[in-house]
């Protein structure tokens, strides 16, 4: 018996250290072409992970693009007093202040019927005059493009801009190394070598577009050791929590998983304001968190429980302001759902105690005398006990029910940036 423990043991530490070694991202393998500048950006913050993939093959909207551009070059997501200039954009989206942010600065251009396209997919060519436009001035030498066989693809209106961000640097021509692929629609592994190149060479990019955010320090979460990341980078503008880094959410409100549907929401509170070690507020108490419903896994038999699970969309301060909050329930692997172990534990103890009651009142007819009894008790118990856990494995699960006192753990899959 110790030699098969040993072994197991042993086994067990190689599945560990196994995991602990594998790819960060489930999608991105480690020769996968844009690997390195998948992983910079992500670690940067600039694009997020979707549950540990990248989803390198998705194709990229105009807003996304856009909120990744601000990052890039070091702007924060925040809330803007100006006024909306697009007829298409409600105040209700995540990304709002960053479309607000980006005409504010004269960063992202919308459409002459004042309407932005926030969901319209980008196409390489777009994603080079955008760059073009926020590169220091030059004009680009169009012979640069004669190295490409599909040049002659390049839209009309695109040549010079295209032809700019070829002798900077910053264009991706994979698969095929002399194609350009200028009408393609730009996906999340191109924008990632697009960025990438960016961030690497914002020397090149007119001063206006580039935030003056500073660095004064990092400081440090204390919210529980489940969490793998503590840092909270201190600026002159915000406190950026790092991605990785766990809060504590509470249930704002009584929720039962048999009375929702998909689409709703769901809110979540501080109850208590949370401070870096160093002693910097960094989440006031009362700040909200909402999700929404996006998938419901009723309870069926065997004891699968329902299964509820939400995406975080953004996080309100006690003083209004609304940031992006994008985090993952650390709790019962990312879903919302009773411990499946619940209802066979408390069947298994009913059972027992029913076990044993029918034990002792048939020992008692039988006879009445101690030792009946305690073969009443030492036969019903287990049998109860048995058919108790037999019951509470087959039967259908349980519904999730949470009140305002119970809370979840949350892991940030984004930086979250919260304005000073």
């Amino acid at each position: 018996m110790k030699k098969i423990l040993a072994i197991l043991a042993v086994f067990f530490m190689m599945i560990s250290f196994n995991s602990a070694n594998a790819a960060v991202y489930s999608d991105v393998p480690a020769d996968y072409w844009a690997n390195t500048e998948i992983t910079a950006i992500v670690e940067d913050g600039i694009l997020p992970l979707v549950k540990n993939a990248y989803l390198p093959e998705q194709e990229v909207s105009r807003s996304e693009f856009n909120s990744a551009l601000l990052k890039t070059l070091g702007h924060r997501s925040k809330t803007l007093s100006e006024s909306n200039p697009y007829t298409d954009v409600c105040a209700s989206r995540p990304d709002y202040g960053d479309i607000l942010l980006s005409s504010k600065l004269g960063l992202f251009y919308g459409y002459e019927d004042n309407t932005f396209r926030p969901d319209r997919i980008m196409t390489k060519a777009e994603a080079a005059s955008v760059i073009s436009h926020i590169t220091k001035d030059y004009k680009g030498n169009v012979d640069s493009l004669k190295a490409f066989k599909d040049s002659a693809d390049i839209p009309a209106w695109d040549v010079r801009q295209f032809a700019k961000t070829i002798d900077l640097g910053i264009y991706v021509n994979y698969p095929d190394a002399d194609e350009l692929l200028p009408n393609k629609n730009l996906n999340k592994a191109e924008a990632a070598v697009l960025l990438y190149k960016l961030k690497n060479k914002l020397a090149a990019v007119q001063d206006k577009y580039v935030s003056k955010e500073v660095l004064q320090g990092v400081e440090h979460l204390d919210v529980t050791r489940k969490a793998t990341v503590d840092e909270v980078k201190i600026t002159n503008q915000n406190k950026i929590v790092l991605a990785g880094n766990i809060i504590k959410g509470y249930f704002a409100a009584y929720f039962s998983s048999k009375e929702a549907q998909v689409g709703d929401t769901v809110t979540f509170t501080a109850k208590k304001d949370i401070y870096t070690k160093e002693g910097t507020l960094v989440i006031p108490q009362g700040t909200t968190m909402l999700s929404k419903i996006t998938s419901i896994e009723p309870k069926k038999w065997w004891n699968k429980n329902d299964k509820v699970t939400v995406e975080f969309e953004t996080m309100t301060l006690p003083n209004g302001v609304c940031v992006p909050f994008k985090a993952d329930v650390l709790n019962n692997n990312g879903v919302l759902t009773e411990n499946r172990w619940a209802k066979p534990v408390g069947y298994t103890v009913g059972g027992a105690v029913v076990g044993t009651g029918v034990g002792m009142g048939i020992a008692a007819i039988a006879a009445q005398d101690d030792d009946h009894f305690g073969e009443g008790i030492a036969i019903g118990a287990p049998v109860g006990a048995g058919v108790g856990l037999l019951t509470g494995l087959t039967t259908p699960g349980r519904t999730f029910k949470a009140n305002d006192s119970e809370y979840v753990w949350l892991e940030l899959t984004q930086d979250l940036v919260i304005p000073n």
